[in-house]
């Protein structure tokens, strides 16, 4: 996995809701290259990701860790090609 440098479309939740699961979900759907490509890789429907992203609905944990996973992938293949 590789971070896209494209301009994707990943929503962050305003500082009052942002959450720790939040911003690792914004960093997953900035590694794989936008919110449909995240919503598919979870298998979920975009609008809930969305609800997510923005910090409107919990996350639930097995998403949560499917998105940690992701993030830490994308930091081991980055250290390992230095």
């Amino acid at each position: 996995m590789r971070l896209a440098t494209a301009k994707v479309e990943c929503p962050t939740a305003p500082p009052s809701r942002e959450t720790t699961q939040a911003r690792t979900l914004h960093r997953a759907c900035l590694i794989l290259g936008g919110a449909a490509q995240l919503a598919a890789h979870l298998g979920v429907p975009e609008p809930t990701l969305q609800a997510w992203l923005e910090g409107r609905e919990d996350v639930p944990q097995m998403v949560f860790l499917a998105a940690v996973e992701i993030v830490l992938l994308h930091v081991d293949q980055s250290t390992s090609s230095n």
